[in-house]
This record gives structure tokens, C-alpha cells and sequence, in this order.
């Protein structure tokens, strides 16, 4: 597809313009919330209970619960996560000064049509005409080894913004690990460091993508981020306790409360793979709002795109045969990046051709 087929107007453009009325393309049909705090809730986990701790009962309580979140939900809040609100802060001011920009500056940073780096507002590069647009722009880059970034792509104008990713991304890399050797202690493989290892070890890259939600006229008739499950390992999300997270649980969407300081993390395909099938990778969305916008800051943890993914062998047998196909996971980010969002698409079409049977 050529750049200039990739152009058109920015959501925060279209918001700032005063319009009342969104244009066709934004219009979907959006199932409905299920608002019911008392029956569904995300699990929220505090860590210094557990990890910071030398009682061995408490660490394999936290630990515990993390594997039961990762099973059941699929998503799940950290507190007491150990990075610092003061490094939060600066990451959130250093983002939101990038929105802040004039238009013409940003689009100098600019994705394109098959290469989601840089900033955008539409994920995937299908050619089909019917394709809906979502109701936010965005910022994708890598973040984490600092080698990995797309400089031609990276706003260095923009004061503590390298800084802050610095720091955020260290901190997030220890983390990922952290939850990663939990996981793997739970499917009991071979070592902590199993899966690790297994999305390539030292590696393995953390992306970030910032996510911006201006206020529309009607919400009710857009989403900012169209129903998906993550193509990568894990995700944590930050976000400015703006309620729009949601996820389907049990066929029917419900909010993810905004807990002050909390970390939203989420089980991702490949670790749905690597498990074959025992960690959830769930479908989720973001829904907008008329009186105000909305930012998040979502991390992948991925593995390199030569690394094949497929279900760990410890965990197969005759009871339990491979549910997933193996793959790159630079062939199932192509997929991805050119269908766009999917709901759970891009993992049904991971798997098995027998499980689909033994399951229908």
C-alpha cells in the first residue's frame, strides 16, 4: 500500500475541530457494558506482601495468586510493584508533552502503512474499503534494549522523554522477568527461567505503545481500540485513571477499575501458547468518553521475530497433545500487524486443527 493511501485525518484533529457529528468511517456497532462491580472484578495483587518479603509462605501466596489471575483472567492489578510514582509521573508528563505538539511536528514522526513505528491512528494495513476506523492516535516504538529504537522515529526534542524511558524500561524488564519466573515455577518446567529463556532471554524487547483518547461527540458509536487479545508474551498497561479498559469475561464486557498506582498487566498469545492453552490471553478494548480524553501507556514483553513460540514440551503428553501450531513470532506479527485487530482471531487461527474439532 502506498504512503499516501495511508494519510488521512488525526482522531485528535477531528476532536479539536468541534465536530458533532463523527464521520461514517468511526461508526461501529458496540456491544454493550456489563456494569456490575459486585460479580466481576480484577483480581488486584500487592507484590510487597510477597516478593519483598523472606517468608517463603508469603512469596508462594503472591505467587499463587498471580498464577490463578493468569488462568482465570487473564488480567490482572499490581500494587507495590516497586517502581517509583515520582518515575511514573515523568513518563506520563514526558508522553503527554508528544500529543501536546503541533500537528505538524508530530507527523514528522509519522508511521507508514506496513511498519507500525512511529505515530499513527490505525493498526493493520488491510485493503478492505469496510474496515473501521477507532476513535485514538497512538505512539509505537521500541523502548527497551535502547539499541532496538527506531531514532528516526524517536521525538528527542522532547525534554526527559529518552531519560524517563530509560529508567521506566529497566524497571519494566525486571518485572516481566519477575512475573515470567512465577509462571514458569507454576507450570513447573524446568527452571524459573524457562520461559525466559524460551521468548529469547536477554534478548527479548519491550515496545511501547501510547495511547491517546480525545473526547467524541459520541462515544457510544466508536471505540478507541477495537476488541483484541495482544499478539506478544505479556503487557503491562499504565493508565491516567480514566476508566476505558475493558475486557470480555464470560461473553460480557466489564470495566477494570482504576486502582491509584496499580499496573495492569495481561496474559499475551504467545504465553497462551507457551502454556498451551492453561494462561488465558484475553480480549479486551477501550471505550471513550464526550467530556474527556484518555491515556494509557501499554508495554509488550517480546520475543525476537526468530524465535519460534510453540507449546513448552514438559507440558505435552498423551493426555495433554500441543492445542497451538508452532510459529516465528515474526510470522505471527505479520499476521497481525496486516489483518489488524482481530478479537481472538489471530490465536483461533494459531491453533491446532484437531482441537478445533475436539472443541466445536
Amino acid at each position: 500500500m502506498a504512503m499516501e493511501n495511508w494519510a488521512f485525518t488525526r482522531v485528535q484533529t477531528l476532536a479539536d475541530s468541534g465536530i458533532q457529528t463523527i464521520p461514517p468511517e468511526y461508526v461501529r456497532r458496540v456491544e454493550k457494558t456489563h456494569h456490575d462491580p459486585n460479580r466481576f472484578q480484577v483480581p488486584i495483587i500487592d507484590l510487597q506482601l510477597g516478593f519483598s518479603s523472606q517468608q517463603h509462605d508469603q512469596y508462594d501466596s503472591i505467587a499463587a495468586q498471580i498464577s490463578r489471575a493468569a488462568e482465570n483472567w487473564g488480567f490482572f492489578q499490581i500494587i507495590n510493584h516497586g517502581i517509583p510514582d515520582s518515575l511514573i509521573a515523568r513518563v506520563q508528563e514526558a508522553s503527554k508533552a508528544f500529543f501536546q505538539l503541533p500537528t505538524q511536528e508530530k507527523e514528522a514522526y509519522a508511521n507508514e502503512a506496513q511498519n507500525p513505528i512511529g505515530y499513527g491512528s490505525k493498526i493493520g494495513y488491510s485493503p478492505d474499503s469496510e474496515a473501521k476506523l477507532e476513535w485514538g492516535d497512538y505512539y509505537y516504538n521500541a523502548i527497551w534494549p535502547p539499541d532496538m529504537r527506531d531514532m528516526s522515529k524517536w521525538p528527542i526534542q522532547l525534554s526527559d522523554f529518552t531519560e524517563s524511558m530509560d529508567e521506566y524500561s529497566r524497571e519494566l524488564s525486571k518485572l516481566f522477568e519477575l512475573l515470567m519466573e512465577v509462571l514458569s515455577r507454576d507450570l513447573d518446567l524446568e527452571s524459573e527461567n524457562s520461559l525466559n529463556e524460551s521468548v529469547g532471554g536477554e534478548r527479548k524487547g519491550l515496545h511501547i505503545r501510547i495511547n491517546y483518547y480525545p473526547p467524541c461527540p459520541q462515544p457510544d458509536l466508536v471505540v478507541g481500540l477495537a476488541p483484541h487479545s495482544d499478539p506478544n508474551v505479556l503487557t503491562i498497561l499504565l493508565h491516567d485513571q480514566t476508566p476505558g479498559l475493558q475486557i470480555r469475561k464470560n461473553g460480557a464486557w466489564i470495566d477494570v477499575q482504576c486502582v491509584p498506582g496499580a499496573l495492569v498487566v495481561n496474559i499475551a498469545d504467545q504465553m497462551e501458547i507457551l502454556s498451551n492453552g492453561k494462561f488465558k490471553s484475553i480480549e479486551h478494548r477501550g471505550v471513550v468518553h464526550k467530556d474527556r480524553s484518555r491515556m494509557s501507556w501499554a508495554v509488550f514483553c517480546s520475543p525476537p521475530r526468530d524465535v519460534l513460540v510453540s507449546p513448552k514440551r514438559e507440558l505435552i503428553d498423551e493426555q495433554h497433545p500441543p492445542l497451538y501450531q508452532g510459529a516465528s513470532y515474526g510470522e505471527y506479527l505479520t499476521k497481525f500487524f496486516k489483518k489488524g485487530l482481530d478479537g481472538k482471531g489471530h490465536i483461533h487461527d494459531a491453533k491446532q486443527q484437531d482441537s478445533l474439532v475436539s472443541n466445536s
